[in-house]
């Protein structure tokens, strides 16, 4: 009995143990390893719309990639339909996921790869990394993986929630050649979290907004909105209104919208 007790005492020390370094790992330090022992052949960020040209459309003639490059190896980890782990439970889900990178690190193989067979027919075969990269060093490039698109995003949302005028988000649409996206919600609006948590927080969506529109979120609770825009309202939440750089309303759509039907209307009006 005292030898089981015994054991049992040490696997809890042990998954603690393992909790705890892992949930310390350093994401700077992580990009800095990925950067010098990963990135001669993983390039960094590619927009997802010149991904899909490039391989559903260009057969790879465009980018000739040899390796899933950064935001890839992110997306087929943490969002595609074999993504590693439970979204759900972040914590286990990084733990599940250093497991798959150290293993495949160590023992390649292609049956094993989490890029789908359609794009990874492209790439060359990936050469062992034992004794070339440490258990450490692996859970730092993790926790870079698993924080990128996080990171990658947070100065640009910063930016945005920072353009509270009107003007200025204007003014940013005609630099930078953009559409402006305006978005009216309520903070008591289920569907506006729902949206949210479904379609609006998702890495190819925001990428997707950030690249064409100026986007800009008004809480008609609080605020009114700009631009005579009140007047198109219809007291449905979320709203999206869609405009060009001069304030000119091309666009709104009342209502809660699925990730797909959201690219579909902002491919509508970037044509």
């Amino acid at each position: 009995m005292g030898g089981l007790m015994l054991n049992h005492i040490r696997n809890i020390v042990f998954v603690i143990f393992v909790m705890n370094f892992t949930l310390h790992a350093d994401y700077d330090m992580g990009k800095k390893i990925f950067e010098k022992k990963c990135s001669s052949c993983h390039i960094g960020y590619i927009d997802g719309k010149i991904l899909e040209n490039n391989f559903l459309q260009k057969d790879n003639k465009l980018l000739k990639l040899t390796s899933p490059n950064v935001n890839m190896i992110t997306y087929f980890l943490m969002e595609d339909a074999n993504h590693i782990g439970d979204k759900n439970d972040p914590e286990m889900q990084r733990l599940e996921i250093e497991e798959y990178v150290k293993d495949y690190l160590y023992n390649p193989s292609r049956e094993n790869s989490i890029i789908r067979e359609e794009f990874l027919k492209y790439f060359d075969k990936k050469e062992s990394m034992k004794g070339k990269v440490s258990e450490d060093e692996i859970s730092n490039i993790v926790d870079y993986l698993f924080k990128y698109e996080e990171k990658r995003e947070k100065k640009k949302e910063i930016k945005k929630l920072k353009s509270v005028s009107i003007d200025d988000i204007l003014k940013e649409a005609k630099k930078e050649k953009k559409l402006v996206m305006i978005e009216a919600i309520s903070k008591t609006c289920y569907y506006c979290k729902k949206m949210e948590r479904e379609v609006l927080s998702k890495a190819d969506i925001k990428s997707a907004m950030y690249k064409d529109f100026v986007y800009m979120k008004v809480d008609i609770d609080k605020e009114t909105l700009p631009l005579d825009l009140q007047k198109h309202y219809k007291k449905i939440t979320p709203s999206f209104f869609v405009l060009d750089a001069n304030g000119k309303l091309l666009n709104s759509y009342p209502g809660s919208w699925t990730k797909k039907d959201f690219f579909e209307i902002m491919r509508e009006n970037i044509k």
